[in-house]
Formats: C-alpha cells, sequence, structure tokens
C-alpha cells in the first residue's frame, strides 16, 4: 500500500493508573482495558474515525476532523463518568499525518500522543489546532494552559483543556513549570541559527550544514523577525556565545548537535537568550532516519513559536522521501564550498537527483534555476523557473509562487526588459505582502527600485527605495538598512545632490563600517567636487574593505593625477588593469600620467591598448599623430 499524506485529527487513549492496577490485580486491570475497548470502538466508528491499534493501556484513533474526534471524546466521557475505576484521558492534535499499511505515523501522531501524556485523569487535552476548529461549537470549552515544550516535538505546542460536566478540568497553575517564557520585549526578534554540529562520521557534515542553512531559509520567510544570514555568522568565525551575538547583532542563539547511526540519528536543539543569559527551549530526539524530513520541518516552527512570533507564511511542501532530501542537504553544502564550474555541475546533478526522486520539492527547483541564471544562461533559468511556477499554482502553494515569480522578475531584469521585470516583482509583492513576509517584500520593493534606476525613472526608483527602507527599519536589520541608504543616496548622487548624498552614505558607513561601496561612491563624490584629499581617503578605505576592486584603484590613481602625483597614479593604474585589463579608460589615464613624466614610448603604447578596447579620445589622438592600433 502506498504512503498517503493528508491531514487528520489523531486522538491518543489511555487509562490513568493502569500500571499500578496492574501490578496490583493484573485481572482486573486486563477487564478495564477491554471494557475501554468495548465502548470506544463503537463511538469512533459512530463518528467517522478509524481505531487503528491498541497503546497498551491506552488506543490510537483518527477521525476526519477535529469536532468528530472532540464529540466522541465528550461521548466516552458520559458513558464511563459513573465508572470510578475507569479513568481514561485523552489528547487530540490535528496535523499532517502519513499513512501506511494500516498504520499512522507522523508529527500529529507524536503531538497527540505528547497531550495525552500531559492531560489530568478524566481530561481531554487538545492543541490549539483543535480548540480553533471547536471555536464555533457551543458545547466545547477550553482552558489556555499556553504554549507548552514537548519532548521530541521540536516545536511548541499551545495546549487546551477541555471544560465539561463531566470532565477534569486542568488548573494552569500546576502547568506553568513546562510554559515557555517567550519574548515579549518591544523589540523584534532576532536570532543566528548556527551550523550544527556534526558528532557523526566526517562525511556526514553535510547533512548538519545543509540543516542549518535550510532552517535560516525557513525561518527568514517569517514574519516580523530579524535572521542572521550564512555569510555573516561565518564571517563572524568562531567566538565566545556572547561575543559572537553582539558582533551578529541578535539577541537569540540557536544551535544542535547531530549524530547519524546506521538508520538512526539523534539530533538536539536549543534556543539560548543572550539577554536573560539562559536557555529558553530544547529538545532532543532519537528516531529512525526517514523522519529527519519531518523533525526538520517542525524546528523552524518550533524557533518562531518560542521567540513569540506570529507568521502568515505558509510552511513550505516538505518531503517524506529521505533520500531526496539527503541530495538537497548535499548540494546546499557542495554549492557553498564549491570552487569551479565542475563542482557546480556536481550540484547541479544532486539536485536533479532530489527533484527525481520528488517531484514537488520546489525549493530544490528554485535551487537550481538559480545556478543557471547566476552564470548567465538565462534561457535555462526561466525555463525552470517557469515550470517551478505553474507547479506552485498548481499545489495552491503561495509561497512557493512568490519565489518563482520573483525569480522570473530577476531573470528578466538582467536580461533588459525592464516592463516584464515590474510585472513578476509586481505579482510576487502582492502574494508576499499577503503572507506577511516582511523580509521578502522589503527585498522586493528594493529590486522594483533598481529597475526604476535602470530605466532612468529616478523619481519612481526614490520611492521605492524609500519604502523598502522603511521595512528595513521595521525589521531592525542594520546591514540591510545601510544597504538602502546607499541606493538612495546614489539616486540623490545621479541627481545631483552631492550634499544630501555625502550625509546617506556617511549614514550607511555609521551603520556597517565594511560596507566598501559606499566609501567608493563617497570617493567619487569628493572628487567631482575637487575635494581630492578627501577623496583619496576615500578610496583608499574601500580598498581596504575590497582589495580586488580594479575601478577604486583606478579611480584612486586619477585622485593622486589630480595632485601631480604622477608616479604614485602609474603604480595604482598598473594595479587596476592587473585587475580587470579591460579597462580602457584606464590605459588612458596611464598613458596621460606617463606623458607628464615625460615618457613618451609608454605614453604610446598606453594609447594603444586604450584604442584597441575602443577608447575613442585615445583613437582620436594616435590618428592625429600618425600612429596605427
Amino acid at each position: 500500500m502506498p504512503i498517503e499524506r493528508k491531514l487528520a485529527a489523531i486522538m491518543f487513549t489511555d487509562i490513568a493508573g493502569y500500571t499500578a492496577q496492574m501490578s496490583k490485580d493484573e485481572a482486573v486491570a486486563i477487564s478495564l482495558l477491554n471494557k475501554q475497548e468495548s465502548i470506544l470502538k463503537p463511538l469512533i466508528l459512530e463518528h467517522n474515525g478509524t481505531y487503528v491499534k491498541s497503546t497498551g493501556d491506552g488506543s490510537l484513533s483518527h477521525f476526519n476532523s477535529a469536532v468528530d474526534a472532540a464529540t466522541c471524546d465528550k461521548r466516552l466521557k458520559e458513558s464511563i463518568y459513573d465508572d470510578k475505576d475507569l479513568n481514561v484521558r485523552v489528547g487530540v492534535h490535528l496535523g499532517d499525518t502519513i499513512f501506511e499499511k494500516g498504520d499512522i505515523r507522523g508529527d500529529g501522531v507524536n503531538i497527540a500522543s505528547r497531550l495525552e501524556s500531559m492531560a489530568v485523569a478524566g481530561g481531554v487535552f487538545v492543541s490549539k489546532e483543535v480548540h480553533d476548529q471547536l471555536a464555533n461549537q457551543k458545547e466545547f470549552e477550553g482552558v489556555s494552559l499556553g504554549l507548552q515544550c514537548m519532548k521530541g516535538v521540536g516545536r511548541l505546542i499551545e495546549v487546551y483543556g477541555l471544560k465539561g460536566d463531566k470532565l477534569s478540568e486542568p488548573n494552569p497553575s500546576e502547568y506553568q513549570e513546562n510554559k515557555i517564557a517567550v519574548h515579549t520585549d518591544d523589540e523584534v526578534p532576532s536570532i543566528a541559527i548556527i551550523p550544527f554540529e556534526n558528532k557523526g562520521a566526517d562525511e556526514d557534515v553535510f547533512y548538519t550544514y545543509g540543516i542549518s542553512v535550510d532552517l535560516i531559509s525557513d525561518v527568514t520567510s517569517a514574519g516580523l523577525i530579524r535572521v542572521a544570514s550564512k555569510k555573516r555568522i561565518e564571517d563572524a568565525g568562531e567566538l565566545p556565545i556572547g561575543e559572537l551575538a553582539k558582533v551578529l547583532d541578535v539577541r537569540y542563539m540557536a544551535n544542535g548537535e547531530l549524530w547519524r547511526m546506521e538508520d538512526m540519528f539523534q539530533l538536539s536543539v536549543e534556543l539560548y537568550d543572550t539577554k536573560d543569559k539562559k536557555v529558553i527551549w530544547s529538545d532532543r530526539w532519537q528516531e529512525n532516519w526517514d523522519n529527519l524530513p519531518m523533525i526538520k520541518g517542525n524546528l523552524s516552527d518550533g524557533l518562531l513559536k518560542a521567540l513569540d512570533t506570529t507568521s502568515k507564511v505558509e510552511k513550505r511542501i516538505e518531503t517524506t522521501n529521505t533520500e531526496a532530501y539527503e541530495f538537497y542537504l548535499k548540494a546546499i553544502h557542495k554549492y557553498a564550498k564549491r570552487e569551479n564550474t565542475d563542482d557546480t555541475e556536481i550540484v547541479r546533478g544532486l539536485l536533479n537527483k532530489a527533484i527525481e526522486l520528488d517531484n514537488n520539492l520546489i525549493i530544490v527547483k528554485l535551487f537550481l534555476g538559480v545556478t543557471y541564471s547566476q552564470i548567465g544562461d538565462y534561457d535555462k533559468a526561466m525555463e525552470i523557473f517557469t515550470s517551478a511556477l505553474k507547479q506552485t499554482d498548481e499545489l495552491g502553494d503561495k509561497r512557493g509562487m512568490g519565489y518563482s515569480l520573483s525569480n522570473i522578475g530577476n531573470v528578466y531584469k538582467n536580461k533588459g526588459d525592464y516592463d516584464k521585470a515590474l510585472d513578476y516583482y509586481g505579482r510576487s509583492l502582492e502574494i508576499k505582502e499577503e503572507l506577511g513576509n516582511k523580509r521578502g517584500v522589503g527585498a522586493l520593493l528594493n529590486n522594483i527600485g533598481a529597475v526604476y534606476h535602470d530605466k532612468g525613472d529616478d523619481d519612481k526608483a526614490l520611492g521605492y527605495y524609500t519604502r523598502s527602507l522603511k521595512i528595513k527599519e521595521e525589521l531592525g536589520d542594520k546591514g540591510e538598512i545601510g544597504a538602502s541608504l546607499n541606493n538612495i543616496g546614489i539616486i540623490y548622487f545621479v541627481k545631483g545632490d552631492y550634499d544630501k548624498a555625502i550625509e546617506l552614505f556617511e549614514q550607511t558607513i555609521e551603520l556597517n563600517p565594511d560596507y566598501a561601496k559606499a566609501y567608493y561612491i563617497l570617493g567619487v563624490i569628493y572628487y567631482k567636487q575637487g575635494n581630492y584629499i578627501k577623496a583619496i581617503q576615500s578610496y583608499e578605505q574601500a580598498i581596504e574593505l575590497n582589495p580586488n576592486d580594479a575601478l577604486a584603484y583606478s579611480n584612486l590613481g586619477a585622485a593622486y593625477n589630480k595632485q601631480g602625483n604622477y608616479i604614485k597614479a602609474i603604480e595604482l593604474y598598473v594595479k587596476a588593469i592587473e585587475l580587470n585589463p579591460d579597462l580602457a579608460m584606464t590605459y588612458y589615464n596611464l598613458g596621460s600620467a606617463y606623458y607628464n613624466i615625460g615618457n613618451s614610448q609608454q605614453q604610446i603604447s598606453s594609447y594603444k591598448k586604450a584604442a584597441k578596447l575602443g577608447h575613442q579620445p585615445a583613437q582620436d589622438w594616435l590618428k592625429k599623430n600618425g600612429y596605427d592600433w
């Protein structure tokens, strides 16, 4: 029988005090168990449920709806209320469930089991998902026990105890110990997800690296939350946790350990609050290897709930195929460590294997498309992104649609088809606004602004850049705020408002002292203003931060040339050409510097190289003076 995955209401029951009764009188205990089954099985069938199996002193069953399950529970309690020996407790959860060979498993089953074990004797505990379904049913009312940490679940579950004349009600004060102290500060929650530590064989390192990157992607897509990027984390290096949090400008740190043991794995995760200096959530699993994708799929939700962050972003479609997920994780790791085009081809091979095993892994298809887009193969990238868009539309996967549309927009922007780029960006923007993906909205507004800038409509560009800036300020991401200020500064620079531009670039640098591009453009502005000392200082700072910036070396040379320091200018022009031999203007400036020191031979040689690259003034000078090139 093939594996089927669907939403179901899962119910666990057990008899309170059964173990003690077994040790006292085995025959009485067995009779209680048989009595429970005789009452429960017909009730389950009557309420559109399916009895799956006995679980020792209890049972596992599933229903088509939460209302059916809760009604069955109520009828059960009414039936056994007067039987003081048969004290049954119940847990119900509505969630994703895997059906296979007459049995059920998955996240929904695990949560229902934990709810049952938490329940008071004679009571019914349900998750928020069930409680929400019962909201319009007058006969059901619940007592909130808050967000509870459940062993092996990997996310926080909001728990309710159902109230009723024949139901035992919980005392909320007795459940405070397990209740999570969630984020309550006014500031936007901020988190860094550190690459998990591999406790297994060296060749298993791709699991821990890939899972960490995958989690960063999931959490970043949530609503109002700031997440440190993988690059920033890697650039920070190995630091004590408190110092690392300061460098990354985050309050919370998540890390974990993964150990694969043949067909089993052990995973532990903890979330640390650097402000209060305490672990606010942790969990540990020891599961069959096939459950790894499911466990990973719950981690992001757990982190968000621990941070008291509500997200409207749809959970992406996860895979039940562990082998497909492995290929995806291998691809993430290989791509991050790639050194040449051969490595990129290996990445594509891994991604294609994942797709062959599970064609609904949209995130893998989008990743594949990006690898082609980055090398300029826009036709292949467009083919993949368009296919992903069609598939996400058919699946009703709005999150996937948003990413597909924005990627198609990127391709059109890179091809110079700005009108189509704006169309696809706009469609993606609508979806991300609907889902509450603040970071995604901010990025798209920035992209739209860039398109209008490329079109020469700087007024519209300024409007979109400003909107993007407001969202980034709301998220409190200093790096992203600096990038937006830089973009707005460029607009004012193009408009000729140098004073405003300088103000914005200085704000950029204050927020992000390592932003080389801001120093570079400041150098350009100071040069245009004739302030060569400040231009030199700015270009030198840009080069210190980015030693491979050929244009910064070239422009620095031009500033020294203006000061009459021709030897220094020549040195810098030569360095610029070493980094980029196609800089026609730099060859021309080099020739002019040689002229200034009386070296006509090198002047002519440099002009010829500039002319070959299409530099018109160099060509005109050579023609006038009878030289060929």
